[in-house]
C-alpha cells in the first residue's frame, strides 16, 4: 500500500524535544518505506480564514481541520493510505507501532488520566486524533471534513478540543469505529511522574491500556501553564522525551497487564 506520513509545525523557534519527536515519526515512517511529508507553517492556510478567526488563534481546531483537507488532497494524488501524526508524538518502541486499521480510517483511543479534588485518580475514555488515518476511496473522509465545517459555521468559537476530540469521541459514542490502541496521551500527572520516577498514577494508567505502547502524545498545547501545581515547562518535556527513548517506552509497559 503506497502510503505517506505527514506532519507539520513551524520551522523557527523549535524546542529541542520537538525536532527530537518529528526525527522518530520520520524514521519510523523510514523504517516502514513509506513516503514523508513535512509542511511548515503554510498548513494553516488549508483552513479557510473565516475559521481561523472563529478559533481566535487557537492551533488546535485549525490544524484539526487542516489534517483533514490536506489528507484529501494526498489521497487525490495517488497515494492509497495518509498518515496524520503530531508533530508532539514520540515513537520510542517503532517496532510496535503497527497500524492493524480494519476499516478505512482510524483514530486513537485516548486514556486520560487526571486527579480529582481529593487527589484520587480518574480516567476518561475519549477519540484522539494525534494519528489519523484515512485510506484511499474512503466514505469518511469527506463527512468528517463537512462535520468540521459546519460546527464552525454554527458557533460564535470554535473551542480547543471541538473539532478534535469532542466531536469525535460524541460520534463514536453512537457509531463505533476502530481505534489505534498503542498511542499514549499523556497529560500532567504522568509526565511529572515519569520524570519522577515514580509510579502510582502510572500504574493505574497503565493497567487500563489494551495494548503496549508504541508512541506518546505529550500534549504540547498545555506548555508553559501550570496545571495542579505542575509546571510544563521545556525541561519537563526534554526529561520525559530523554526517559521514554531510553527505557523504549517500558517506563510506563512494564506496568501493562496483558488480558488473561
Amino acid at each position: 500500500m503506497k502510503s505517506i506520513v505527514y506532519q507539520s509545525y513551524r520551522t523557527h523557534q523549535v524546542p529541542d524535544w520537538i525536532a527530537t519527536c518529528m526525527q522518530t515519526v520520520r524514521a519510523w515512517a523510514d523504517s516502514h518505506a513509506f513516503e514523508y511529508r513535512f509542511i511548515d507553517d503554510a498548513f494553516l492556510a488549508y483552513a479557510p480564514d473565516w475559521f481561523r478567526a472563529k478559533a481566535d488563534g487557537q492551533i488546535c481546531p485549525t490544524t484539526d481541520l487542516a489534517r483533514l483537507l490536506v489528507a484529501r488532497e494526498l489521497l487525490a494524488q495517488g497515494y492509497e493510505r495518509a498518515i496524520w501524526v503530531d508533530a508532539d508524538l514520540l515513537v520510542f518502541a517503532p517496532e510496535k507501532l503497527t497500524l492493524e486499521v480494519t476499516a478505512d480510517f482510524a483514530f486513537c483511543h485516548e486514556i486520560w488520566l487526571f486527579t480529582d479534588e481529593t487527589g484520587e485518580s480518574q480516567i476518561s475514555h475519549r477519540v484522539n486524533n494525534s494519528i489519523s488515518v484515512f485510506c484511499k476511496n474512503n466514505v469518511h473522509l469527506d463527512f468528517f471534513i463537512d462535520a468540521a465545517l459546519r460546527i464552525a459555521q454554527h458557533r460564535q468559537h470554535i473551542g480547543k478540543l471541538d473539532i478534535g476530540t469532542i466531536f469525535l469521541s460524541q460520534l463514536r459514542s453512537i457509531l463505533p469505529y476502530p481505534l489505534l490502541e498503542n498511542v499514549g496521551i499523556l497529560g500532567p500527572e504522568l509526565m511529572r511522574e515519569i520524570s519522577l520516577e515514580q509510579a502510582r498514577h502510572l500504574i493505574d494508567y497503565a493497567r487500563r491500556l489494551k495494548a503496549p505502547l508504541a508512541c506518546a502524545n505529550l500534549c504540547a498545547s498545555l506548555h508553559g501553564q501550570t496545571i495542579q501545581d505542575i509546571a510544563l515547562e521545556h525541561s519537563l518535556y526534554e526529561d520525559v522525551v530523554q526517559r521514554l527513548l531510553a527505557s523504549r517506552g517500558e517506563i510506563i509497559n512494564r506496568f501493562y497487564l496483558a488480558p488473561a
